[in-house]
Protein backbone atom coordinates (compact mmCIF):
# COMPACT_ATOMS: atom_id res chain seq x y z
CA UNK A 1 0.00 0.00 0.00
CA UNK A 2 1.39 3.42 -0.89
CA UNK A 3 1.54 6.26 1.55
CA UNK A 4 0.11 9.68 0.94
CA UNK A 5 2.11 12.92 1.05
CA UNK A 6 0.66 13.64 4.48
CA UNK A 7 2.20 10.47 5.85
CA UNK A 8 5.60 11.29 4.28
CA UNK A 9 5.57 14.96 5.37
CA UNK A 10 7.32 14.47 8.77
CA UNK A 11 10.11 12.47 7.14
CA UNK A 12 10.57 15.05 4.36
CA UNK A 13 10.77 17.98 6.76
CA UNK A 14 13.14 16.19 9.11
CA UNK A 15 15.46 15.42 6.18
CA UNK A 16 15.32 19.04 5.05
CA UNK A 17 16.09 20.26 8.58
CA UNK A 18 19.03 17.86 8.92
CA UNK A 19 20.44 18.99 5.58
CA UNK A 20 20.11 22.67 6.57
CA UNK A 21 21.89 21.99 9.85
CA UNK A 22 24.77 20.28 8.04
CA UNK A 23 25.10 23.26 5.69
CA UNK A 24 25.13 25.70 8.60
CA UNK A 25 27.80 23.68 10.42
CA UNK A 26 29.91 23.50 7.26
CA UNK A 27 29.53 27.26 6.75
CA UNK A 28 30.61 27.97 10.36
CA UNK A 29 33.69 25.77 9.95
CA UNK A 30 34.56 27.46 6.66
CA UNK A 31 34.26 30.93 8.19
CA UNK A 32 36.38 29.91 11.18
CA UNK A 33 39.06 28.50 8.87
CA UNK A 34 39.07 31.69 6.82
CA UNK A 35 39.41 33.80 9.96
CA UNK A 36 42.31 31.64 11.19
CA UNK A 37 44.16 31.84 7.88
CA UNK A 38 43.69 35.61 7.78
CA UNK A 39 44.84 35.95 11.39
CA UNK A 40 47.94 33.85 10.83
CA UNK A 41 48.75 35.86 7.69
CA UNK A 42 48.43 39.14 9.60
CA UNK A 43 50.65 37.86 12.42
CA UNK A 44 53.20 36.55 9.92
CA UNK A 45 53.26 39.84 8.05
CA UNK A 46 53.59 41.68 11.35
CA UNK A 47 56.62 39.60 12.25
CA UNK A 48 58.13 40.19 8.81
CA UNK A 49 57.55 43.95 8.99
CA UNK A 50 58.79 44.41 12.54
CA UNK A 51 61.84 42.14 12.44
CA UNK A 52 62.79 41.80 8.79
CA UNK A 53 62.98 38.03 9.05
CA UNK A 54 61.43 36.23 6.12
CA UNK A 55 59.67 32.84 6.36
CA UNK A 56 62.80 31.01 5.20
CA UNK A 57 64.75 32.28 8.23
CA UNK A 58 64.59 30.01 11.26
CA UNK A 59 64.18 33.03 13.55
CA UNK A 60 60.84 33.79 11.92
CA UNK A 61 59.55 30.34 12.82
CA UNK A 62 60.82 30.68 16.38
CA UNK A 63 58.53 33.71 16.74
CA UNK A 64 55.60 32.41 14.67
CA UNK A 65 55.39 28.85 16.01
CA UNK A 66 54.13 29.79 19.51
CA UNK A 67 51.38 31.94 17.97
CA UNK A 68 50.36 29.10 15.65
CA UNK A 69 50.35 26.50 18.43
CA UNK A 70 48.35 28.79 20.74
CA UNK A 71 45.81 29.50 18.02
CA UNK A 72 45.34 25.86 17.08
CA UNK A 73 45.09 24.81 20.73
CA UNK A 74 42.42 27.47 21.35
CA UNK A 75 40.42 26.43 18.29
CA UNK A 76 40.64 22.78 19.27
CA UNK A 77 39.41 23.61 22.79
CA UNK A 78 36.53 25.72 21.45
CA UNK A 79 35.36 23.02 19.03
CA UNK A 80 34.76 20.57 21.87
Amino acid sequence: MTKTITEYRPMIFSEMAAHAEKRALHRRRLVLSAILVTGYAVVGLGIICSTGYMPWHWQFWMMFAPVFVAGETTVHALRR
